[in-house]
């Protein structure tokens, strides 16, 4: 990402409708997946940011790493009292096989350029048994100068998608769409944004401050979503989520 998008979303992150309706919703499924005796789990947050989801982590109960390849997210994680930190190439990952029990990507995998390649990695470092939890953007039709500011490489397509992850050595054990409460508005505002010409060279995310009686209320439509999640899955949404389990009893 863009310096600026990184400085953006750790000033936002607490506060903002997405980050913390999302946040929310991926606990809830935490809490719902993971063992309920509460054992030490190794868990890794790989494409960590500014370090939001490693917070909510430490407060479950976890101790959690935290990989991103910008020294920016290591700056800000750090200021979140973060310091289980790596900075690395997500593609070649430092560590052994089978190395963690719960690996998140959350919004990562779109950065990637090889894309098969970092779930090959998740694969190897994932041991029997465990889990992994990866969001992406959904529909390429949305593509927008939300994804350039983000160095976005591509938004998926939610059957081409799962069947990248079952190549790659998964059985998917959730598989649905996210962010649907407000799936249409943010079609219509990204088709409506189609109007009005981005300037090519400096491309800005669509973060908009809202009222806070509004930033309120979408907040509070996302964790009514992740309630209805954690019970089905979802015909629409603006993300693809996927909770995975690797398709292996032994080290590769």
């Amino acid at each position: 990402m863009n310096p600026e998008e990184y400085r953006k979303m750790y000033e936002l992150e607490d506060r903002y409708w997405y980050f913390q309706g999302r946040k929310d919703i991926i606990a809830g499924l935490l809490r719902q997946i993971l063992p309920k005796d509460k054992r030490p789990l190794r868990v890794l947050d790989v494409g960590c940011g500014t370090g939001l989801m490693l917070g909510k982590l430490k407060s479950m109960g976890y101790d959690p790493v935290g990989v991103d390849l910008h020294s920016l997210s290591m700056q800000y994680c750090r200021k979140r009292g973060t310091q289980k930190l790596l900075q690395a190439d997500v593609t070649h990952l430092p560590f052994i096989n089978d190395s963690f029990d719960l690996i998140l990507a959350l919004d990562l995998i779109e950065h990637v350029q090889q894309d098969r390649a970092l779930l090959k990695e998740f694969y190897r470092i994932c041991a029997p048994g465990g889990r992994v939890l990866i969001t992406v953007p959904a529909h390429p039709f949305l593509w927008s100068e939300h994804d350039e500011a983000l160095h976005h490489y591509r938004r998926y397509r939610k059957k081409p998608f799962l069947q990248m992850l079952k190549d790659c050595g998964f059985a998917p054990l959730r598989y649905t769409y996210a962010i649907s409460a407000l799936y249409y508005p943010i079609v219509a505002f990204r088709l409506l944004q189609r109007l009005v010409k981005p300037n090519p060279r400096r491309p800005k995310t669509h973060l908009i401050e809202l009222p806070n009686w509004l930033n309120a209320l979408l907040i509070q439509l996302l964790r009514l979503e992740g309630a209805v999640l954690r019970r089905n899955d979802l015909p629409v949404g603006v993300t693809i989520l996927s909770i995975l389990q690797p398709k292996k009893t032994h080290s590769v």
